[in-house]
């Protein structure tokens, strides 16, 4: 556990919140693929799956930009 937790101390925090926010992300996406292929979409439910896509990227591309953290953004 020391290991892991030297590691994690490594990572900057927008950085380490940007991966933790990633999984579960994921999983949404992942259940969405899954719907995709057992019932036929609607156009409210590809919406919101883009919305979905479109918000993630955004927050993971600002959490990742070079100046992360720094105080003169």
């Amino acid at each position: 556990m020391a290991t892991l937790s030297r590691r994690l101390r490594r990572i900057e925090e927008p950085r380490l919140m940007a991966m933790g926010l990633a999984v579960p992300l994921l999983l949404i996406l992942a259940a969405y693929g899954y719907a995709l292929t057992s019932v036929s979409p609607t156009p409210g439910g590809l919406a919101a799956a883009a919305g979905v896509v479109g918000i993630a990227g955004t927050g993971l591309l600002y959490a990742w930009r070079a100046v992360t953290g720094a105080s003169n953004e």
